[in-house]
């Protein structure tokens, strides 16, 4: 699956959709840090241009502090949320790639691309979930893996990122910091720079209700630098004790 690359022109005719990488130049005297294939993907991601608001799932305009939106799918029921807007472009990425994304529910149990595009269908009975085969048509489309994300973020969150992550000591792009709770908070780390003493990172999160993904607006060109206790996200600090690399 590939994400829609779509141009805007301003008035004066110059393109305003940028990728990550355009848009967002390292702090002075720094550089950007040598990266895998899923950072080199994050930077790549388009962008909505520069006057596109922040929008809930339902079309209405958020009050966040965000220095772009990122163009990716929100889906129109309020589910995507901030630790759903992580494994959206993880499972995205693994998907384009030929992987097969696997994320755990919040009860431990993991949930499958491949299940669901053959058929299997979860059954949840309280805190009880069972994966019921031929459930439904086999279908690999593009509607059925919205489907499996959707179904994804009903069962999952912040506790159950820990799950598919581990503890990470420094930065690179992809990490996600987590706080685990009800509901927690999860910020997804987009790029990183550095000038070999001091560490920036460029952060995007999702939030209540689901809204677009959008980098967060940072002191120093809208990078964050790596100190104090807390990256602060907006509204919802995190704590960088809480920085986590996908398994």
């Amino acid at each position: 699956m590939t994400i829609p690359w779509i141009l805007f022109l301003a008035s004066v005719g110059s393109a305003l959709a940028e990728t990550m990488e355009e848009a967002f130049p390292p702090p002075p005297g720094s550089t950007r840090v040598t990266t895998d294939a899923w950072g080199e993907w994050l930077r790549a991601l388009p962008l909505y241009d520069r006057y596109r608001a922040v929008l809930s799932y339902d079309g209405r305009p958020m009050a966040m502090a965000a220095a772009r939106v990122v163009e990716i799918p929100v889906g129109t029921r309020d589910l995507q949320q901030c630790a759903d807007s992580a494994l959206r472009l993880r499972a995205t990425w693994q998907r384009s790639t030929g992987a097969v994304p696997a994320f755990h529910y919040t009860s431990g149990d993991l949930s499958s691309w491949a299940g669901w595009a053959a058929g299997t269908r979860p059954h949840v009975s309280g805190t009880h979930v069972s994966f019921v085969a031929h459930a439904a048509p086999a279908d690999a489309s593009d509607a059925s893996f919205e489907a499996w994300l959707m179904d994804l973020y009903t069962y999952a969150g912040t506790r159950s990122l820990v799950l598919d992550t581990l503890p990470a000591s420094a930065p690179l792009p992809g990490d996600v910091i987590v706080e685990p709770g009800s509901p927690g908070h999860a910020v997804v780390i987009l790029d990183v720079a550095t000038d070999g003493v001091r560490t920036w990172v460029l952060a995007g999160q999702g939030f209540m209700p689901a809204m677009d993904f959008h980098v967060l607006a940072g002191p120093v060109g809208d990078w964050f630098p790596v100190e104090g206790a807390d990256l602060p996200s907006y509204p919802i600090p995190v704590p960088w004790s809480g920085l986590r690399r996908w398994k």
